[in-house]
């Protein structure tokens, strides 16, 4: 259990190191990543969630 969760933290710094890195290197490119590829990709999941719920009850009901 402790092996699994220091890999875990070790994943986690070295993907904010990552990160950090990525945004001294290019500012402008960080903060359109930020402002309009997280909402996008947001969106794209609550979709692909609700149909995931949905369409099986839209089948099941007959409605498709």
């Amino acid at each position: 259990m402790t092996h699994i969760r220091e890999a875990i933290q070790r994943t986690e710094y070295e993907f904010d190191t990552a990160a950090a890195h990525f945004t001294r290197r290019h500012p402008c490119l960080s903060l359109l990543c930020t402002f309009i590829g997280v909402p996008i990709f947001i969106i794209g999941a609550v979709y692909i969630l609700a149909s995931v719920v949905i369409c099986p009850i839209a089948w099941a009901c007959g409605w498709m």
